[in-house]
């Protein structure tokens, strides 16, 4: 990745492929949890990581306060990916939010870190 775009959120980063997705919740995934956030995740045999992020309507009926986590998830993510980039490989990873409460950035982004921490040293090991 180039020095200019390392913060950007490209297109190609985005997991929207159904296929993807199905093979990532299907079997074979790793996951780990730093609440509210649950990350899943596995190889890709890509060069890239790829991302997606879910809100459930369970927890919030309301669209906008499920955006706006969503975006707090994807801004933290994008902040903090240099963290991966070591690894070398690719990976399909899918975060999940698992309470019913909003958070404010700052500690979405702390959880973040620990997740991808985590994920940084799970991969790693193998």
């Amino acid at each position: 990745m180039d020095s200019v775009g390392t913060h950007s959120f490209s297109k190609d980063e985005h997991l929207c492929s159904r296929k993807a997705m199905e093979e990532l919740f299907g079997g074979g995934h790793q996951s780990v949890t730093a609440f509210p956030i649950r990350a899943v995740f596995m190889p890709n045999g890509l060069e890239t990581v790829r991302v997606m992020v879910s809100v459930s309507k369970r927890y919030f009926k309301r669209a906008v306060k499920r955006n706006r986590i969503k975006r707090q998830l994807r801004e933290a993510y994008r902040l903090q990916k240099e963290k991966l980039l070591p690894l070398g490989g690719g990976l399909d990873i899918a975060f999940l939010w698992t309470s019913d409460e909003m958070m404010s950035t700052e500690t979405v982004c702390h959880k973040m870190q620990n997740l991808l921490q985590r994920i940084h040293e799970a991969m790693a090991g193998d």
